[in-house]
């Protein structure tokens, strides 16, 4: 399997694992753990930073752009959902304005940077 490929291959597990950290957060047995969930959304969030560094520093925006663009629009939706689970725990009196507002200007960088692949 070369390079390409294997980059990938590590660009969509990412999202899959992403997607399964965001699940996990927001499943129904840490409904009433907020504090449990902060911390796996923060653990995805930081998955979704690591992925977007090694683009850059391995230039697979220029190499994969297709690829790239569908983590990212992945990524987006998963933040979509995020945000919005986060403004209904936020109803219940938790502060998560920041997290919500970090999230919020994850999508629109990550739509910026879709937009000159």
């Amino acid at each position: 399997m070369n390079f390409l490929c294997k980059a990938q291959t590590y660009l969509n597990s990412v999202a899959t694992t992403v997607n399964s950290l965001v699940g996990i957060a927001m499943s129904d047995e840490l409904r009433d753990n907020v504090d449990a969930q902060y911390k796996i959304i923060r653990m995805a969030m930081e998955w979704e930073q690591t992925t977007a560094e090694f683009i850059s520093e391995i230039g697979l925006d220029s190499e994969l752009p297709q690829s790239v663009s569908i983590s990212k629009r992945k990524f987006i939706n998963i933040n979509e959902r995020l945000i919005n689970h986060l403004e209904k725990i936020q109803l219940q009196g938790y502060h998560l304005e920041e997290l919500i507002t970090t999230l919020k200007l994850e999508n629109t960088t990550l739509k910026e940077e879709i937009r000159f692949l």
